[in-house]
């Protein structure tokens, strides 16, 4: 594929290089599918997906990989037994599948705060590969008894095994809405049923800016907001009308501290002005052009009376300029952002990649929130949307104008209590008073999608500016290259793969004696561990 004009040689040419290892990949399911390998043809795609995921190539979707994926699903066996009738008036059970859950992070609290809104519906939770980690308290605790709960991975270490048992638990549901890791196969094999004979599916689009499988089987898309609706219909081959929007859950946590004693327990003086932020380390890697630390320093060195506190970036390296200028802190990765976020005089979303849920949550206790987004329509989906701020959210264009915004808000206690509290209604008129389980209802008691259905052969690829930047962007994450992608699949790998997995990062310098072990005893060690 040429260069097209104008664009970085570098990044099509490593764009191109991605895809052809994809396709390597695709093409390696595809033959062991045909020769009726389904264990190895299931590890193998979810290799590539796993690939496509952490290294962009271009797409957003893969025709083929997803045919490989239904046609394993046909293979599966019968499920065993009649499916139970349902007692006249009984709620709707709902079937929420997700890959892993963790005790951080926006993803598994989307999960935790869905299941604790709905209360309409009888949710059980199912999970493909949570690899003997804990499940977090706070979806534990929201569910019905143990019964609500499945671990997949429990005594099934095949793919098949547990699409089978997947399916299975799915045909006892009314709906299945999906949560599940860009790469997990499981779902998209143990749904491939023909039209008709499984439950309605919802995938809620939650990594909507990268690589995901399950275009195929599921009947409606839930998007957070409107970037990622329109991305599914330019580059997944998604009909407009399979596309719904809706809000993401959030159980919002109100004002325990005043500003002033948020700041005394951060060990801050009361009456100091305090700008923050907090999202996944990786969402303030390297991208092109200024670093979200090259625009706020500036500004915090013209302001003597404010600090930047920001939870995610590590306190060393280029955020150790905060603590060693006095102008605040890196804290590293936090498991709780409360008391930071009630600190907060303003909030600034985190760049290259936004976080919106600590965003929407900062903004839920009145504080200006801003972002800095692409004027170019084409990243879109990169930057900062969601509903509820479509008229409070302070946009910037450019790291001047950002910092601009900052230094006024920061010189106007007027204009900043003023945002804050617009701000905080916006946020309130979606979020309070059962307002979200109201409109999850719409969505979930929508008619069936009616129209073409999803068609991933015909997604566009591309080596455009959303492309590069991706590449640039997620270079700081796991599973790069192929050795890193293999590392990540390492515990579904046979002994010779893991093996040569192994040899593969040594000669990049990275040791990993873990893939030496049976993969039993890497889990008994993480159990010790904990």
């Amino acid at each position: 594929m040429s260069a097209r004009r104008g664009a970085p040689v570098g990044d099509v040419a490593r764009l191109d290089a991605n895809w052809d290892v994809f396709d390597r990949l695709v093409r390696r399911s595809e033959s062991l599918a045909r020769r009726g390998h389904g264990e190895q043809a299931a590890v193998a795609a979810m290799t590539a997906a796993t690939f496509a995921w952490c290294n962009p190539t271009g797409a957003f979707a893969s025709g083929p990989l997803e045919d490989v994926l239904e046609r394993l699903g046909s293979g599966l066996p019968a499920p065993r037994g009649a499916v139970p009738s349902r007692p006249l008036g009984a709620r709707p059970r709902v079937l929420h599948v997700a890959t892993q859950l963790y005790g951080t992070g926006g993803h598994t609290q989307m999960l935790s705060s869905w299941l604790r809104l709905d209360r309409a519906r009888d949710h059980h939770v199912c999970l493909t590969g949570q690899a003997g980690r804990d499940v977090p308290d706070k979806i534990t605790r929201v569910l019905d008894g143990s019964d609500a709960l499945t671990l997949l991975d429990d005594g099934r270490p095949r793919l098949l095994d547990r699409a089978a048992r997947l399916r299975e638990l799915a045909l006892d549901h009314d709906q299945v809405v999906l949560h599940a890791h860009p790469n997990d196969v499981v779902p998209a094999i143990a749904l491939a049923l023909p039209p008709g004979e499984g439950p309605e599916v919802l995938l809620v689009n939650h990594a909507d800016h990268v690589f995901w499988l399950g275009v195929l089987v599921a009947d409606r898309i839930v998007n957070l907001r409107t970037s990622g609706a329109r991305l599914n219909v330019e580059r997944r081959g998604i009909p407009e009308a399979r596309n719904a929007l809706l809000v993401r859950p959030l159980v919002m946590r109100d004002r325990v501290l005043s500003r002033s004693a948020a700041r005394a327990e951060l060990g801050l003086p009361p009456d100091a002005l305090v700008v923050a932020s907090a999202a996944d380390t990786y969402k303030y890697g390297a991208a092109a052009g200024e670093s979200l630390l090259d625009v706020l320093v500036p500004v915090m060195r013209a302001h003597p009376e404010a600090r930047l506190h920001v939870a995610g970036p590590d306190p060393d390296g280029d955020w150790s300029v905060l603590a060693e200028e006095d102008l605040g802190r890196a804290w590293g990765l936090l498991p709780d952002v409360h008391t930071l976020l009630e600190a907060a005089d303003v909030y600034v979303d985190s760049h290259p990649f936004s976080s919106l849920t600590s965003m929407l949550e900062a903004a839920w206790l009145d504080t200006p929130v801003l972002t800095l987004r692409s004027p170019d329509d084409r990243l879109g989906v990169l930057g900062a949307d969601t509903p509820e701020l479509d008229d409070d959210l302070v946009v910037a264009s450019s790291g001047t104008e950002l910092g601009a915004h900052v230094d006024r808000l920061l010189t106007d206690a007027e204009a900043r209590h003023r945002v804050g509290a617009s701000t905080g209604a916006a946020v309130r008129r979606f979020h309070a008073d059962g307002a979200w389980a109201e409109l999850a209802g719409k969505v979930l008691d929508a008619p069936p999608a009616a129209g073409p259905a999803s068609a991933p052969g015909s997604a566009v690829r591309s080596t455009g500016p959303l492309d590069q930047r991706l590449l640039q962007v997620m270079g700081n994450g796991v599973g790069q290259g192929l050795a890193g992608t293999m590392d990540v699949m390492a515990p579904l790998l046979s002994w010779p793969r893991r093996l040569e997995t192994a040899a593969r990062l040594l000669r990049t310098g990275r040791v990993r004696p873990a893939l030496l072990l049976p993969a039993g005893a890497v889990r008994r060690l993480r159990r010790v561990r904990a």
